[in-house]
């Protein structure tokens, strides 16, 4: 199957038809392949990956701010941060099969195949690509289409308080000095900065977030790493 043949199969699955699909090629373009292909005149989907994270984020944000009205802002940025992790967007592009579509190259391989981190590249290229082709309007109508990929947020009593759960994980373990919380940088303009915040607990885990406050980068730090710790069997 060729290229374009290809292209226009995905944008049946997706049911949005680009008025310019190169765009749609340059978002399932990954660097690998442009690092291998550097006679061909292409573009990877890293600038399409920059836009569609804030795309996404915002399209996120507004739909977990909708549907739950009851919520304070830690709360909100928990549920927004399932949505928008590596794992879900990682998964919701593996649901979508855009592995079929996304070029890329393996270091030292000859084959074609492609990881999560540019499963989730590529998902969110797609954002950016469909923002630049149709706007809001078009991407937001995609969103709403594909949220229903997502797993809901499992029901773990921690995850209306991550900051409490983490704190009551370190005392049951007598873990010293943890949790700690780190300003790693500030960034953005004065009236709109964007905090991020580390956590970590002893044994070297740690995990880090961002948000319009420290409180909700702390909050999104703590579901983040009690995520790992529930990955590594540590936390339930």
């Amino acid at each position: 199957m060729n290229r374009i043949k290809q292209l226009k199969k995905l944008q049946r699955s997706l049911k949005y038809r680009f008025k310019d699909i190169s765009l749609l090629n340059t978002a399932m373009t990954a660097p690998s392949w442009r690092g291998r292909h550097s006679e061909l005149d292409c573009h990877d989907n890293q600038r399409l990956e920059f836009l569609g994270d804030a795309v996404f984020g915002v399209l996120a944000a507004e739909y977990v701010f909708k549907n739950n009205p009851e919520l304070a802002e830690g709360d909100l940025t928990v549920r927004v941060s399932h949505l928008a992790n590596g794992r879900s967007l990682a998964g919701l592009a593996k649901s979508l099969s855009l592995h079929e579509y996304v070029l890329s190259f393996c270091e030292g391989s000859d084959n074609g195949c492609c990881s999560e981190r540019e499963l989730e590249d590529a998902l969110e290229a797609l954002f950016g690509a469909v923002w630049c082709d149709g706007g809001f309007k078009a991407a937001a109508a995609l969103f709403h289409r594909l949220i229903d990929y997502i797993p809901a947020m499992p029901e773990e009593r921690w995850f209306g308080n991550p900051k409490g759960a983490l704190q009551e994980l370190s005392q049951k373990h007598a873990w010293p000095d943890s949790p700690l919380y780190t300003l790693v940088k500030t960034s953005g303009p004065a009236h709109d900065p964007e905090y991020t915040m580390r956590v970590s607990v002893h044994g070297g885990y740690h995990a880090e977030f961002s948000a319009g406050s420290k409180r909700a980068a702390e909050t999104g730090a703590a579901e983040a790493l009690m995520e790992i710790l529930i990955a590594e069997g540590i936390a339930q």
